[in-house]
């Protein structure tokens, strides 16, 4: 794929999603890298071919290094590529504090409250444990000294000028660009056309990620996109169908889940109703992040209510 001075580079994964793209943009002064990837030694490969497809010295040629988003299969190998090539690393603000403290071990005993507050049984909850702690390499060396993208700036990206757009709800600080000559837009996560972004609550950040998602998807579905370049799956051009298809199933979600509540019933019990299909470890932490978002923002329009009942939240709905 070449367009508009733009590569995509797809990148292997060892999850059920199995790829990510990545993005090679070519400016007059050197290169950009957009979304380098998990930090494995299958990324290193992949970028090694498909530099040296371009006749590209990463030592030389790569000057700065885009990441939408601080999730580790766009962030991890950031650092690790920016020891590689030297180039400066752009991430949102929120995406930097976000992205530099998350894999941390810190962070994985908040995650092991957060999941007992779920309800989560014992062996699961370990199980999850080992999981954080395998996603510590997966990111780590961490950049240093990275430059912010800015909402509303304008940014040379290839052979367009783009505007950085701050589209929170996947991931807080997610930055999408957009063109508005050619009406491309290079979405991250943001909007997929085969599957739908997860949209998740972990126990910090964002109370409410599903309206902030909703709203930012009603802000991008004011644009005219003529072509969307995802982080995962197909370049598409019907942008607008796929928002309303995404709107829609959000509300499905919303509810089925009510529809599936009876009496009191803690963020794993629902997820177990809403995933009746057997689960990975890793997608578990997906899992119960949807569910719990979906039940923060049914909490937020007064329709459930939630309370503790030894250490767990239980929710149910209003009557």
């Amino acid at each position: 794929m070449e367009q508009y001075g733009l590569y995509q580079v797809t990148i292997p994964l060892p999850f059920r999603l199995n790829h990510v793209h990545g993005y090679l943009a070519q400016e007059e002064n050197g290169w950009t890298v957009i979304d380098p990837g998990l930090n494995r030694e299958e990324t290193r490969t992949a970028w090694k071919e498909a530099f040296a497809a371009h006749g590209i010295i990463p030592e030389r040629d790569i000057h700065r290094i885009i990441v939408t988003h601080y999730h580790p299969d766009h962030f991890g190998f950031a650092g690790a590529m920016q020891q590689w090539t030297g180039a400066d690393v752009y991430m949102s603000e929120i995406a930097q504090q976000i992205g530099l403290s998350t894999w941390t071990e810190e962070r994985f005993a908040c995650n092991r409250t957060f999941f007992a507050q779920a309800g989560m049984p014992s062996e699961l909850r370990q199980k999850l444990a080992e999981n954080d702690s395998a996603f510590y390499h997966l990111v780590r060396p961490l950049p240093q000294q990275m430059k912010p993208l800015v909402d509303g700036n304008t940014y040379r990206i290839g052979d367009l000028d783009y505007e950085a757009i701050h589209t929170p709800g996947h991931a807080e600080g997610h930055i999408c660009f957009y063109n508005q000559t050619e009406q491309v837009l290079i979405a991250g996560d943001h909007i997929l056309r085969k599957i739908t972004p997860n949209i998740s609550y972990h126990g910090y950040g964002d109370p409410n990620p599903l309206a902030t998602y909703l709203h930012s998807l009603e802000q991008m579905n004011r644009r005219d996109i003529r072509v969307a370049l995802p982080g995962h799956g197909p370049i598409f051009t019907d942008v607008k169908e796929r928002i309303e298809e995404i709107v829609h199933h959000h509300e499905e979600r919303l509810a089925f889940m009510l529809e599936r509540m009876s009496g009191a019933m803690s963020a794993y019990d629902v997820s177990c109703a809403l995933f009746d299909r057997e689960l990975s470890v890793h997608e578990h932490r997906f899992a119960i992040g949807e569910t719990i978002a979906h039940l923060r923002y049914l909490e937020e329009t007064g329709i459930i209510t939630v309370y503790d009942e030894q250490g767990v939240n239980m929710y149910q709905k209003v009557r």
